[in-house]
């Protein structure tokens, strides 16, 4: 580096050797010699002498200024080159995603299609089995008959007809799903895409810019600054890791979807579930207030919901798509738990204040759709007292799982016959306040206050779930996918809210819903889940019904 000019007027000029002589001061028209570093100015002798040779003006030789300018350059471009490299890898990850999300979207249309086919072509077969039978008893009377086969004909082709047209309306509204999901994948690459190819292009204009300053000491000095500002400021963007970073999550949450389906309340579903998601209020449906204190107990169809009023233990039901509440059982009993076997009963677990012997008696009804009283099922009693409550739910097979609280035993039975199939007894715990079973076979017993235990058919225990947020909790579970949430009371916001939990007791998401209790709320309402995949809450006002959308 040059050294400063002493104090005073006179300034010692050495002669230039090699110096571009083409570049030249503007004013004097000699060779430019120095960089003052105060102004930021290339200047000559005459012009170090007159303007700049006091302080505070500290001149540097033009020829080291040039070569620490353009050794900054040289410097850059290994970061520029790995830079490149990164984001060509980038580009390439960026191909990988999109191939590996096409990939299994497609899969998933195609299981679509191929499970409805099955079942259309189930439907089509049921259809020719029907017109041979109806062919069969035509042939045994000729004109009565003949006219009774045409009218059953026309009567099974609109009846199949209209099956079809509801697994097929099933199936487009799959397909929808599945196509709006793989839009929204598509459009989050494509905009990763161009962020990406946008960052490619800036670099190549800063090494265009780098290649054309290089060319002119003059322009090298005068715009090598805005040029080495830029290449900072975009190699501080870091943009290839968070590209990186958005496919990682991207390929993460389309693993996550999958095409499920199964049983529930004997009726079959099917929907695009698995991915965490984002809950969003669809509607909410008011409680009458003939329901002084209400609590929702459980659903047993995709629209019907059992609403029992705790203050007198009336059981309404109401539909939250013609949000219309009636009152179905004025017997004063309170229910505990209830669920669909098929589509034409219902059993109920209730408790009762006058059991008597080692039997329990009236425990657990079967209720016809019209909620007329089928009978009673009855179980073996496990302990002494007179008031005993008894939780039921239905298992993938059609059975009714049983259990009496503050026991250790669960009781399988077979509604065809009341007969219990299997006792299941858990070894060191027992039920608190319900279970709940699982499509894989498993069940989800709450075994202490705000604890659910994942118990095998054997009594083994196998997961155990607890958070110390919950307080006042309760636990529904998911039929197609074994998704628990639970409700609870969140002492800290002073509000209810919904977690939603794996059955391995790990919590994917939290608050998917909350809300203010009302006046009316006295006891805490479990989040039911629909068969559809929707959820129900209750704030003691009303039924807020949210349904799961896909978000990256």
């Amino acid at each position: 580096m040059a050294a400063r000019f002493p104090e005073g007027n006179q300034v010692q000029l050495r002669p230039r050797k090699g110096h571009d002589m083409k570049w030249s001061c503007d004013k004097h028209g000699e060779p430019i010699a120095f960089y003052c570093k105060k102004h930021g100015l290339p200047v000559c002798d005459r012009c170090a002498i007159k303007e700049h040779c006091q302080k505070p003006c500290e001149l540097d030789d033009i020829e080291d200024v040039i070569f620490e300018r353009r050794k900054k350059l040289d410097e850059k471009r290994p970061k520029i080159q790995e830079l490149q490299k990164q984001m060509k890898a980038v580009n390439l990850k960026i191909k990988t995603a999109l191939a590996f999300s096409d990939t299994n979207l497609q899969t998933i249309n195609n299981n679509i299609q191929a499970s409805y086919h099955n079942e259309i072509k189930s439907v089509k077969e049921k259809e020719d089995r029907m017109i041979r039978v109806i062919n069969e008893e035509a042939d045994e009377e000729i004109r009565l008959v003949n006219e009774k086969r045409e009218k059953r004909i026309k009567d099974c082709h609109i009846e199949i007809e209209k099956e079809q047209k509801i697994i097929k309306d099933k199936e487009a509204k799959l397909l929808s799903d599945a196509k709006t999901i793989t839009k929204i994948v598509s459009k989050k690459i494509k905009d990763l895409t161009i962020k990406s190819q946008h960052v490619i292009n800036t670099i190549k204009n800063i090494e265009s810019n780098i290649t054309r300053i290089n060319q002119h000491d003059e322009t090298l000095v005068n715009e090598a600054p805005q040029v080495l500002a830029s290449i900072d400021e975009n190699l501080s963007l870091n943009v290839h890791q968070n590209v990186s970073d958005c496919l990682d999550r991207i390929e993460s949450e389309v693993e996550r979807v999958k095409f499920v389906e199964g049983e529930a309340g004997g009726e079959y579903y099917s929907r695009i579930d698995g991915y965490i998601g984002k809950w969003e209020l669809a509607r909410s449906i008011h409680i009458p207030s003939v329901v002084n204190k209400p609590c929702v107990c459980s659903l047993f169809s995709e629209d019907e919901i059992c609403v029992q009023d705790r203050g007198n233990n009336d059981m309404y039901v109401t539909n939250i798509n013609t949000q219309h509440t009636e009152k179905v059982i004025d017997e004063g009993v309170l229910i505990t738990s209830c669920a669909p076997i098929d589509s034409n009963v219902i059993v109920c677990g209730k408790d009762s204040d006058d059991c008597m012997g080692d039997r329990l008696d009236g425990c657990i009804t079967l209720y016809d759709r019209q909620w007329k009283v089928i009978r009673d099922i009855t179980i073996p009693r496990n302990e002494d007292g007179l008031s005993v409550y008894v939780y039921v739910d239905v298992d993938r097979d059609g059975m009714i799982i049983a259990a009496q609280d503050d026991q250790s035993n669960i009781y399988v039975i077979n509604p065809a016959n009341d007969k219990i199939v299997n006792t299941i007894t858990m070894q060191g715990k027992e039920v608190w306040d319900g279970i709940q079973a699982l499509s894989s076979g498993d069940i989800v017993v709450t075994t202490d206050d705000n604890e659910y235990t994942v118990i095998s058919r054997s009594g083994e225990e196998k997961a155990v779930i607890h958070c110390d947020e919950w307080g006042l909790s309760e636990c529904r579970v998911d039929k197609l996918t074994d998704t628990l949430y639970i409700a609870y009371w969140d002492r800290e916001r002073n509000t209810y809210a919904v977690d939603q939990v794996s059955r391995d007791g790990i919590i994917q998401a939290r608050r998917i819903m909350e809300y203010v209790e009302s006046d009316r709320h006295s006891f805490i309402s479990p989040c039911l889940v629909t068969p559809s995949g929707n959820l129900v809450g209750c704030d003691g006002d009303k039924l807020h019904l949210y349904k799961k959308t896909f978000v990256l």
